[in-house]
């Protein structure tokens, strides 16, 4: 486990990492934002923004070798991955220490499992995933990479979530359902079916209202 760890992202899913990084009790060497270059130097979280990706290249000289993504947009936080490997860093993951995973379950590389949040054995989590606060996954799950299952969600047994797939809080999906690849499951929705990829679903019982759009 790496002790120093860069965080990008400067918001409200970062002071979670932060947070769960310092119960590990690993260092959050800064933090790392594009969107607000003028930010660069102030604190947050505990710690300083460091900048936007320019300062990647300088994160190895100051004995930094592992970023973790801290931001919300599934898409994102794939192309982010890319981009920390390019500059030759290592993904970190983070685990809740009040988190239950099973010990067989295997855990992607920038995947963060928040508190409360229980994953049964024989689930896999794919990179740059998040399990969002109280989320469960039963037994023999498969969450792909850069998905989102969110606070309170509920996954029965041999749910597959597909890659970038965001499962709203306090979501249930019913067991062996497959969600497809960039969809959007709403909050609260109760999931019976299987979901397509890149659609939009929600209702009790759930429902495909619509594909997923620009702005989603």
């Amino acid at each position: 486990m790496t002790d120093r760890v860069a965080i990008w992202g400067a918001s409200g899913h970062a002071l979670v990492v932060a947070d769960i990084l310092r119960l590990e009790g690993r260092e959050v060497a800064g933090f790392i934002d594009d969107v607000a270059a003028e930010r660069r130097g102030q604190r947050f979280a505990g710690a300083q923004v460091l900048g936007g990706r320019e300062c990647l290249d300088s994160l190895r000289s100051d004995g930094v070798h592992a970023v973790l993504i801290a931001v919300g947009d599934c898409a994102a936080r794939l192309r982010l991955a890319d981009v920390v490997r390019q500059h030759g860093l290592e993904l970190a993951r983070a685990v809740h220490p009040r988190a239950v995973v099973a010990a067989d379950v295997t855990l992607g590389a920038g995947s963060v499992v928040c508190a409360g949040a229980i994953v049964n054995p024989g689930s896999s989590v794919g990179e740059s995933a998040i399990l969002n606060t109280g989320a469960t996954v039963d037994h023999e799950c498969i969450i792909a990479e850069g998905a989102h299952v969110g606070p309170g969600a509920h996954l029965g047994g041999r749910v597959r979530v597909g890659r970038g797939a965001w499962i709203g809080i306090g979501a249930t999906i019913s067991d062996r359902v497959v969600i497809g690849a960039e969809s959007i499951v709403g909050a609260g929705a109760v999931v019976l079916n299987d979901v397509p990829r890149r659609v939009v679903a929600f209702g009790v019982p759930a429902r495909v209202v619509r594909d997923v759009g620009e702005g989603d």
